[in-house]
C-alpha cells in the first residue's frame, strides 16, 4: 500500500502563539512515537506569522486514522483549535505515479 502524505495548516491568533507552542510540542512528541508515523514535522510561515504547517508522512491511511483517534490528538487538538483565527486546511497527497496506467 502506498505511503500517504498530509499537509495540515493551522492559523493561530498572533497573541496566542506562545500559548500553543507547548501544545504543539506535546503533540509532536507523542505522534512521532506512533506506529505508522514516518514523519511529523511542524513549520512556521515566515511571511504569515501564526500560520503553522505540518508536513506528515504515514505508512497508510489506517495509521493516519489511528493518529486522529489517539488520546493525545483528541486532547491537544481542541486546545490548539481554541486559538485559531481561521479554519485549518488539510491536503492529503499521494505520489503522482499512482495515477499512471499500469504497464
Amino acid at each position: 500500500m502506498p505511503m500517504l502524505k498530509l499537509i495540515a495548516e493551522d492559523f493561530i491568533h498572533l497573541d496566542k502563539i506562545e500559548t500553543v507552542l507547548p501544545l504543539y510540542q506535546a503533540l509532536i512528541a507523542h505522534t512521532r512515537l506512533e506506529s505508522g508515523c514516518l514523519a511529523y514535522d511542524l513549520y512556521h510561515d515566515l511571511k504569515n506569522p501564526g500560520h503553522f504547517v505540518f508536513i506528515e508522512a504515514w505508512e497508510n491511511r489506517a495509521a493516519l486514522d489511528a493518529h486522529v483517534q489517539s488520546e493525545h490528538f483528541q486532547r491537544l487538538v481542541p486546545l490548539i483549535d481554541a486559538h485559531k483565527r481561521a479554519e485549518g486546511v488539510f491536503t492529503h497527497l499521494q505520489n503522482y505515479e499512482a495515477l499512471l496506467p499500469c504497464s
